[in-house]
C-alpha cells in the first residue's frame, strides 16, 4: 500500500512540475509574441509565471520526497515488513548506492531537487533549464517502471513509457497549472489578459487532443504487452485497475471535449468589452478545468498504483482460473457460523478453516456496507425514511469498526498472539487496522454531521475524501505472501481491486456532486447505489475457497 501511494504521489508531483515550463515556454511566451506583448511589461504573464514557479517547486519537492521515502518502503518490503517496524539506515544506504533501482531513484530525486532550485533562480533561461531537468526526471522514472523490467523488447517498452509520461505532462501537467492559476485567469476580465487566455486555449486545445490520442495509444500498447489479451482485463488485478483508469480517463476526456467544442469557440468569439460575458465564459472554463483536472489527477494516481501492481504476463500466471471465474457467477448466502481462529492460527500454508474464516469476515462486512449504503440512499430522499437513515448510519459504524479491527486480525486482539507493534510492522495487518480507524473516523464525523446543512449531508467533503483514499489503498492492496500461493493471492487481489473500483467511483461521484460538476440529483442516488453494489459483491460473491 505505502509503495503504491508513494509512487502515485511521485508521479502526480512530477507531472505538475513539468507542466510549469510547458505552460510558460509552450503557451504563454508564444501567445505574448502573437499579440506583440513584451513579457517584461505583461502583468498577467508575470502573475501566471510567478504562480507556475511556485507550483513547480511544490510538485518537484513532493515528487522528490515521495521518491526518497519510497526507498525506505522498498527496503522494508524486501524484508516483508512495513516502515513502522523500524529502519536500518545502513541497509537503506546500501540499497540506494548499490542496487540499480536505488541508484536510479537517487538520481531522480536529485533531478527533481535541482528542478525546484532552478525555478527559484532568476534569469532568462531558467524555464529552459527547469524543463530539461523535468525531462531527465521523466526518463529516470521510466527506467524504474514495469517497462525496464521486460526481458524482451525492453528499450521499446521504455520508449513507450517515456512517451506515456511525457504525454500526461503535456496534457494534464498544463491543465493542473491552469487550474491552479484559475484566480489569475478569472481576474483577467479585460485588457491583454483576456486575449492571452483566449490565445493559450486556442493553442493548447488541438495539442491536447493529439497528445491524449497518443496517450491512449501508448497506454493500449503497454496494456497489450503486459496483459497478453483482452480477457486479462477482467481476470487480473492489473486489468481491473487499468479499467478504473480508463473510466476516469473517459470523464477527463468529456471535460476536455466541452472545453474544445464549446468554451474555446466562445473565448475566441466573445466581445471582450462586455466584462460580464467575459466573466461568465471564464467561470465556465474554470469549472470544466476543475472537472478535467480532478479526473486527471485520479487517472495519474491510479496509474501510479498500476505501476506497482504485477501484470498477469504472457503465461497468465496472475489471472483468475476458469474455476475461480465460475465461482463469482454463483452467489451464495453468507455463513452464519464463524470458525474459531485458534484452530488454524500459525498454520503454513493457509488451511481451509482459515479461508472460510476470511470469507466469513468479508461477507458480514459486506452486510454492514449494504446497510450503510441503504441508510445513505434513504437520506437522499425525504420524509421519515430520510430522517431515520441520517440518524442510524453513524451508530452502524461503531460495531462495524470493532468487527473489522478484531475479526480481520484475530491474532492481535482476540487470540493476543502478537503485539500491536508487530501488527504495525506487517503490511496486511496494518491495512486492516487503518481500515478500522477510518471507519471510526467516519462514525465520529457522522455524530457531528447533524449540524451540517442538508445538501452537504452526509459528511460534506470529508466522506468522498475518505472513500477515495480508502479505495486507492484497496487498489494497491496485496496479499502475496510466502504462505499464500499465486492462484489464491491473485484471487484475493482481484476481489480487492473490485472493492477499490466501486469505492473510488462512488467517492468521485460524491465529490463531483458536491462541487456542482455532476448533476446533483443523479449524484444523490448514484453514489449510495454504488456503495450498496460494493456491499452486495462482498456479501454474496467474495470467495477464497474455490
Amino acid at each position: 500500500m505505502e509503495h503504491s501511494l508513494l509512487h502515485a504521489l511521485a508521479l502526480a508531483g512530477l507531472i505538475t512540475a513539468v507542466g510549469g515550463p510547458l505552460l510558460i515556454l509552450g503557451l504563454l511566451r508564444p501567445a505574448e509574441r502573437a499579440w506583440g506583448i513584451e513579457s517584461e511589461q505583461d502583468e498577467f504573464g508575470r502573475a501566471l509565471g510567478k504562480g507556475a514557479a511556485r507550483w513547480v517547486v511544490c510538485g518537484a519537492l513532493l515528487a522528490a520526497a515521495a521518491t526518497l521515502l519510497d526507498l525506505f518502503v522498498q527496503v522494508a518490503e524486501l524484508r516483508g515488513k512495513t516502515v513502522f517496524s523500524g529502519v536500518d539506515i545502513a541497509e537503506i544506504v546500501r540499497f540506494a548506492t548499490r542496487a540499480t533501482v536505488g541508484r536510479l531513484s537517487l538520481a531522480r530525486a536529485g533531478a527533481l531537487l535541482l528542478m525546484a532550485a532552478a525555478t527559484l533562480v532568476p534569469g532568462r533561461h531558467k524555464w529552459s533549464v527547469t524543463g530539461l531537468l523535468g525531462c531527465s526526471a521523466i526518463v529516470l522514472t521510466s527506467l524504474v517502471s514495469h517497462a525496464a523490467a521486460q526481458p524482451v523488447g525492453r528499450y521499446a517498452a521504455i520508449a513507450v513509457q517515456v512517451a506515456h509520461i511525457s504525454g500526461a505532462a503535456i496534457w494534464m501537467g498544463v491543465l493542473i497549472q491552469l487550474l491552479l492559476a484559475r484566480g489569475t485567469i478569472q481576474r483577467a476580465s479585460s485588457g491583454t489578459g483576456v486575449a492571452l487566455v483566449a490565445e493559450i486555449v486556442r493553442r493548447f486545445s488541438p495539442v491536447a487532443l493529439i497528445v491524449v490520442s497518443l496517450l491512449v495509444l501508448s497506454g493500449v500498447l503497454a496494456a497489450w504487452r503486459y496483459l497478453g489479451g483482452v480477457g486479462a482485463l477482467f481476470t487480473s488485478a492489473y486489468g481491473l485497475t487499468l479499467l478504473v483508469k480508463l473510466a476516469l480517463l473517459t470523464l477527463a476526456l468529456f471535460a476536455g471535449l466541452v472545453n474544445y467544442r464549446i468554451i474555446r469557440p466562445r473565448l475566441l468569439a466573445m466581445d471582450r468589452s462586455n466584462a460580464d460575458a467575459v466573466k461568465l465564459v471564464l467561470r465556465r472554463f474554470g469549472r470544466m478545468l476543475e472537472l478535467e483536472v480532478t479526473a486527471g489527477l485520479l487517472v495519474i494516481t491510479v496509474a501510479g498504483i498500476l505501476a506497482s501492481v504485477s501484470p498477469p504476463g504472457q503465461n497468465g500466471s496472475l489471472r483468475l482460473t476458469e474455476r475461480q471465474t465460475d465461482a463469482f457467477l454463483e452467489p451464495r448466502l453468507p455463513a452464519v457460523r464463524m470458525v474459531n481462529p485458534a484452530t488454524f492460527y500459525g498454520a503454513a500454508p493457509r488451511t481451509v478453516d482459515d479461508l472460510h474464516y476470511s470469507e466469513f469476515t468479508h461477507h458480514w462486512s459486506g452486510v454492514m456496507v449494504c446497510l450503510l449504503g441503504l441508510c445513505w440512499l434513504a437520506q437522499a430522499g425525504s420524509g421519515r425514511a430520510a430522517e431515520w437513515g441520517g440518524r442510524s448510519w453513524p451508530f452502524l459504524l461503531v460495531p462495524f469498526a470493532a468487527f473489522v479491527v478484531v475479526a480481520s486480525d484475530p491474532e492481535v486482539w482476540w487470540l493476543r498472539r502478537i503485539s500491536i507493534g508487530h501488527a504495525l510492522s506487517d503490511p496486511q495487518l496494518l491495512e486492516h487496522q487503518l481500515g478500522g480507524g477510518m471507519i471510526l473516523l467516519l462514525a465520529w464525523l457522522g455524530w457531528r454531521d447533524r449540524r451540517r446543512a442538508g445538501p452537504e449531508r452526509p459528511l460534506g467533503y470529508a466522506l468522498p475524501i475518505i472513500m477515495v483514499l480508502g479505495s486507492l489503498s484497496l487498489l494497491g492492496h496485496a496479499h502475496s505472501t510466502l504462505i499464500t500461493d499465486d492462484a489464491l493471492a491473485n484471487l484475493i487481489n482481484v476481489q480487492h481491486a473490485v472493492f477499490g473500483a466501486f469505492g473510488l467511483i462512488a467517492g468521485t461521484v460524491r465529490w463531483l456532486g458536491l462541487r456542482g460538476l455532476f448533476p446533483r440529483q443523479a449524484a444523490r442516488w448514484l453514489w449510495p447505489g454504488l456503495v450498496i453494489g460494493l456491499g452486495l459483491f462482498m456479501t454474496f460473491c467474495y470467495r477464497e475457497v474455490v
